[in-house]
C-alpha cells in the first residue's frame, strides 16, 4: 500500500484540491467506492446548476435591450 490513491494541493488563502488516482480505488471496500463516486456525482450536478444559473443570467441580459452593447458603423 506504498503507493498514494490521492492527492492533496492546499495553498494559503486558495482552494483545496482532491485528486483520486482512477484505477486506485479497487482496494477499497464498496461502502468507500460509493461515497467516492456519489461525491464526484453531486459535484457534477452542483456544476450544472451552475451552469443553468449562468445560462439564466445571460438571458436576463439579453432581454434588456443588450446592455453593453456598442453600435459600430462600418463602412
Amino acid at each position: 500500500m506504498g503507493e498514494r490513491i490521492f492527492e492533496i494541493e492546499r495553498k494559503p488563502g486558495e482552494e483545496i484540491v482532491f485528486r483520486f488516482r482512477r484505477g486506485r480505488l479497487h482496494w477499497l471496500p464498496q461502502e468507500t467506492r460509493s461515497h467516492v463516486y456519489e461525491a464526484r456525482k453531486e459535484m457534477l450536478l452542483a456544476l450544472r446548476s451552475l451552469i443553468d444559473r449562468a445560462i439564466e443570467l445571460v438571458g436576463e441580459r439579453g432581454k434588456d435591450g443588450g446592455e453593453g452593447r456598442t453600435k459600430i458603423d462600418v463602412e
